[in-house]
């Protein structure tokens, strides 16, 4: 018996965030710079002697059920969708989880998504091509559930690395940045990354008030400046130049805090400030805003000042290092530890 794995990276989001976003990704065309860390959601699949299915979350401590011919029990919304979008899933428990809690502004609602239909995929024996993958992700997530949000998640979960995303009405392209190793270790040895606080109650109005204020003109000379400043932190990032990256980053996170008055609150606004003042060039949140986690970058010999100053002001430092590849499955030989 055949048991199946998958994990899919979360990612920090540095540059052209929003951008991604229906309608001015069709409009004007989006473009995004992120890159993932090895921070995962991970699934796991197995045939399961019951009918229907049966998902466990372990992080969240639910469980939820659907027999044939009923309907799901369980408030699991966003894996049952993913199992709806793969009916001929049957007999099977999938169980998972995240190494970051919700609302992190990561993408760990994407990379669930990426890593259940992978490891769907792999279990079904069926090959799924990377552009597909992220759209079916997309659809199950923006249209299906109607979820607030962009497109740059789900690339990021099925690429995975530094990346530029190039968002049209037609097509994603994904441009890698560098291939230069070093250049990524030079990034990460100038960066901190900290939970500030669940972001979830916030997402959704924060998400609807930016696609109003874009609608309505109020914002659209910002995500033309957001979009502007990809390429520049690009070309900053191939000369290795981490200062002037993370002043850009800065500017961009004062130019994202005017998309909406909800996107820093402030507690949000207190930690950035107190970064910037013990010697920070710049960051922001990860996300959409109002919380989740915060991206710094500092000089290598204030990291651990900065640290210590952060953590006494309430933010929870996290280790991470970044990735090259996006999400991954496997298969293993049943055990009697697994379950």
């Amino acid at each position: 018996m055949k048991i199946y794995k998958a994990r899919a990276p979360m990612r920090i989001g540095f540059f052209g965030g929003g951008t991604d976003v229906s309608p001015y990704a069709e409009e004007h065309g989006g473009k995004v710079l992120n890159c993932t860390i090895d921070k995962y959601v991970r699934c796991m699949l197995r045939p399961n002697k019951q009918p229907g299915v049966l998902i466990r979350s372990l992080d969240l401590q639910e469980v939820s059920q659907k027999v044939t011919g009923r309907p799901w029990d369980g408030r699991l919304e966003l894996p049952q969708a993913v199992l709806d979008a793969m009916p001929e899933a049957e007999g099977v428990e999938v169980t998972m989880f995240s190494d970051v809690p919700p609302g992190s502004g990561l993408g760990s609602s994407s990379a669930l998504v990426v890593s259940m239909l992978r490891v769907l995929y792999a279990a079904s024996k069926l090959a799924v091509e990377p552009h597909a993958l992220a759209e079916l992700a997309y659809r199950i997530e923006r249209k299906d559930l109607g979820i607030p949000g962009g497109r740059q998640d789900q690339y990021a979960a099925v690429f995975g690395g530094l990346a530029l995303y190039h968002f049209s009405k037609e097509r994603v392209i994904v441009e890698p940045v560098t291939s230069d190793p070093m250049a990524l270790l030079e990034l990460e040895s100038c960066l901190l990354l900290g939970y500030i606080g669940d972001r979830r109650l916030l997402t959704q109005h924060l998400m609807e008030d930016q696609v109003r204020r874009l609608k309505e003109g109020e914002t659209l000379r910002l995500h033309d400046e957001t979009k502007a400043l990809v390429d520049e932190a690009c070309g900053l990032l191939r000369r290795g130049k981490i200062d002037e990256f993370g002043r850009l980053l800065h500017h961009a996170w004062e130019v994202k805090k005017a998309f909406s008055p909800h996107i820093a609150p402030p507690i949000v606004d207190e930690i950035y400030e107190l970064a910037r003042k013990h010697g920070a060039w710049g960051g922001k949140i990860t996300g959409a805003g109002g919380g989740g986690f915060m991206v710094l970058v500092c000089p290598f010999d204030r990291r651990l000042e900065l640290e210590r100053l952060l953590g006494e002001a309430g933010m929870q430092l996290r280790p991470f290092s970044f990735t090259t590849q996006g999400v991954q499955a496997w298969e293993v030989e049943a055990d009697g530890d697994e379950g």
